[in-house]
């Protein structure tokens, strides 16, 4: 009996510390599904996607009566890249995405949640605002922040703030 008595009080701290792992697991599960939907309330903020050091990022920014702002930098082969910036309008699912400059390109990208994806296939006026190997054609991203402040963290290809 007295053998078991010390692996009674470790299984009972182990359930102990279990516990308060499982319940503050259930919190943060219950805060981020606050998070989530304070996020994606409104378009502003910073949207990432792709993968390795430099990542493909979209900033938004609303601003009075639907009227909102965007920036993007997406990173191709190699050290190509498209960037550009101006107006963005949601319409249901569709986020319109209109570049500001001498080439014509105004993008039709999905809209569900958080996530915005490009269509596979985009204006050949978007070629101007992208290098060789690069293009904005399949691009997703994934909101990874909901406010102005999170928006203002995305940077150009130089590092000055995409969306400032």
């Amino acid at each position: 009996m007295r053998a078991l008595f010390p692996i009674a009080l470790l299984l009972a701290g182990c359930g102990t510390g279990a516990g308060t792992g499982n319940s503050d697991g259930a919190g943060n599960g219950a805060d981020e599904a606050v998070r989530a939907a304070v996020q994606t309330a409104t378009l502003t903020g910073l949207y990432e996607g792709g993968a390795g050091p430099r990542r493909n990022q979209l900033c938004i920014v609303d601003r009075a009566a639907g009227d909102a702002r965007f920036g993007l930098v997406l990173w191709g082969r190699s050290d190509s890249s498209c960037s550009g910036a101006g107006a963005a309008v949601r319409e249901g699912a569709l986020l319109r995405l209109a570049m500001e400059g001498d080439g014509s390109c105004e993008v039709a990208a999905a809209i569900e949640g958080g996530r915005v994806v490009f269509p596979a296939v985009v204006p050949a006026g978007c070629s101007y605002y992208c290098g060789g190997g690069a293009t904005l054609a399949g691009a997703a991203f994934d909101k990874v922040g909901g406010t102005a402040e999170d928006a203002l963290r995305a940077s150009d290809l130089v590092g000055d703030p995409l969306c400032g």
